[in-house]
């Protein structure tokens, strides 16, 4: 230990005009523990500053920390945070060669004093903007507020509601049954009984507004903030918020949350704000009660606190993500909901769908909660004197709500035979239908009638191999082009004779089910990655349907290892032994053109 830190001292000489090693409780920071601290004068743009190097515990493994030990000597920067620690390089994806203690400590330094030279020369002023949030964050005396709305263009009233015990606060723009069932799930309680209600208003900056963050020793005044807000709103915006701030008058325990948006690009946006409370007389002041708005007039002292905003919109929370905003809105009819059909449900949700229409007929059995994407939770409602069992479609809707309660869900426990005739429409009003069934035959019947009736959307089956050799996804009805289910299906010279699904890794004629109980637990033997691996390929075939990116009607697949399937005495396909990338560039070359349902039907 003592070598390796002579080491880095010695290194540090070449840094520093002056240099001393320092107990590690100088460094004024909670970023710790350290295992050493340094301390050093260095020149950077004609300015003489003190910079100390704390080497993290785990050293060097980790890299090595810089703080300026005073954090107000160059001013307010980009990347300087309160403790003077400066943020020189981002910890993921960081490659430090451990073997090099002094070169580490080298290279680190010159970053940090890289971040420091741009921040003076005013070369990084735009990452003000990009960091705003949590420049704001880190003012003294903040409050963390959750908000569920999506920022717009326009300015509008919030409702607010505050747990009085806790602090707890959360912002909304409306009390739909979407809000409603994401407060209740956020929060385990009636918010609107257990909250108390305030108001408050939200003001989106305009286009091209370039404000930087108050230091964090001195955070804006009445003045500013309203400088701040009218020097930036459109004409439209200032006419509402002029419109409601001369009727808008506050008394003594009144509160008022401004919400403030500023447009980033690529449509995004900066969200922080401001609360406005404590109203009282000012000491000369003759006037009483109730005061005008702040930000009208200052009548009254008040209190102004920096609110945090921990975001819960769909759009926010998916660019934090590869999801598509472009799906908010999107509906899509999944009809199966066992091992795969559950997995595509929540890899749509996750990928933004919105709106969902389950289908299944049964319940969920505790045979297949291994490889189902419910658990054991979801076997049994306990009823007042009974338990009973639960259907997959009501039980994967209340999961799904768990996870995403803003999502618009409608389930049938019912058979998809039964609904296509009693009700096509529900089946058929959606962007897609995804067929999960694992029951070629009835998957054959629905191929048909999809293609017969009027109005359907595009289609896509997707099924499983057994003993992980693959799986499959196949789009249909997709802008009016040719190939559907019944293709897989259809000899190639005589269009009313079907074969076994030419799309298989496993040869035909062969019987794969399983039985550990029976007749009864008959099953088709697959693990739950396989399922997992299907699902994905249906889910990323969807999204691409959805989005338009995709104008054929290709058929996916994937290929497993056949090891198991082998040593069971089975055998496979002859297309299992294309290539992965053969399987792919002969997505399209399934279509038989003399199909009953999608072709010309004639026999050659």
């Amino acid at each position: 230990m003592r070598e390796l830190e002579e080491t880095i001292e010695y290194g540090l000489h070449e840094l520093f005009s002056s240099v001393k090693r320092i107990p590690s409780y100088e460094v004024n920071s909670k970023r710790g523990p350290f295992q050493a601290a340094f301390e050093g004068s260095f020149a950077i743009e004609g300015k003489m500053v003190t910079m100390q190097v704390a080497l993290p515990k785990r050293f060097p493994l980790e890299k090595p920390m810089f703080f300026l030990k005073n954090p107000k000597a160059l001013g307010f920067l980009p990347h300087i945070e309160k403790d003077g620690f400066i943020c020189y390089s981002h910890d993921e994806g960081l490659f430090l060669d451990q073997s090099n203690p002094s070169g580490i400590i080298k290279e680190a330094f010159h970053r940090a004093e890289t971040t420091l030279r741009d921040g003076i020369l005013k070369r990084n002023q735009a990452d003000f903007l990009k960091e705003f949030e949590s420049f704001w964050s880190r003012q003294e005396k903040t409050q963390r507020v959750d908000t569920l709305f999506s920022p717009s263009d326009t300015f509008e009233k919030m409702m607010v509601f505050m747990d009085e015990k806790t602090g707890k606060t959360v912002i909304v723009d409306n009390l739909d049954s979407g809000t409603k069932r994401y407060l209740q799930t956020l929060y385990k309680c009636d918010v609107l009984k257990d909250f108390r209600s305030y108001s408050g208003i939200y003001i989106p900056l305009r286009e091209g507004t370039n404000i930087k963050p108050p230091a964090y020793w001195e955070f804006w005044d009445i003045k500013q903030i309203r400088k701040m807000i009218f020097d930036n709103i459109t004409s439209s915006t200032k006419r509402k918020l002029n419109s409601y701030l001369k009727k808008r008058m506050f008394k003594r325990n009144d509160r008022e949350y401004v919400l403030i948006s500023i447009p980033l690009e690529k449509g995004q946006k900066i969200l922080f704000g401001i609360l406005f409370s404590d109203f009282k007389k000012r000491g000369n002041v003759k006037r009483s009660y109730p005061f005008q708005h702040p930000l009208k007039k200052a009548q009254s002292a008040f209190s102004i606190t920096p609110l945090t905003i921990k975001r819960h919109d769909r759009e926010y929370l998916l660019n934090r993500t590869i999801g598509n905003n472009r799906l908010i809105g999107k509906k899509v009819t999944l009809i199966g909901l066992g091992s795969l059909g559950s997995r595509i449900a929540f890899e749509l949700a996750r990928a933004g769908v919105t709106s969902f229409t389950l289908i299944d007929k049964d319940v969920l059995d505790v045979d297949n909660i291994y490889r189902h994407e419910l658990g054991a939770k979801s076997l049994y409602w306990r009823l007042e004197n009974r338990f009973s069992t639960i259907s997959k479609a009501e039980a994967l809707t209340m999961e799904l709500y768990n996870h995403f309660p803003n999502l618009n869900i409608e389930y049938e426990i019912a058979d998809v035979l039964d609904l296509m005739e009693e009700d096509r429409q529900l089946i058929i009003n959606s962007d897609l239908i995804i067929v999960a069934l694992g029951s070629p035959t009835v998957e054959l019947y629905l191929n048909e009638q999809f293609h017969q009736m009027g109005g359907t959307p595009p289609v896509i089956y997707a099924w499983l191999d057994p003993l992980g050799i693959g799986g499959h996804s196949l789009l249909t009805k997709n802008q009016q082009n040719g190939g559907c289910f019944r293709c897989l299906f259809t000899h190639p010279d005589d269009a009313n004779h079907l074969i076994p699904n030419k799309a298989s890794f496993a040869a035909p004629d062969q019987f794969f089910g399983k039985t550990l109980a029976g007749c009864e637990s008959v099953f088709t033997p697959y693990g739950s990655m396989d399922a997992l691996q299907t699902a994905i390929i249906a889910t990323q075939l969807a999204v691409k349907t959805l989005n338009g990116e995709e104008k054929g009607n290709p058929l996916l697949s994937w290929k497993g290892d056949a090891t198991e399937l082998l040593s069971q005495g089975f055998r496979v396909s002859k297309r299992y032994e294309l290539s992965s990338e053969q399987l792919f560039d002969s997505r399209y070359q399934y279509k038989v053109e003399h199909c009953p349902v999608c072709g010309n039907g004639e026999t050659r």
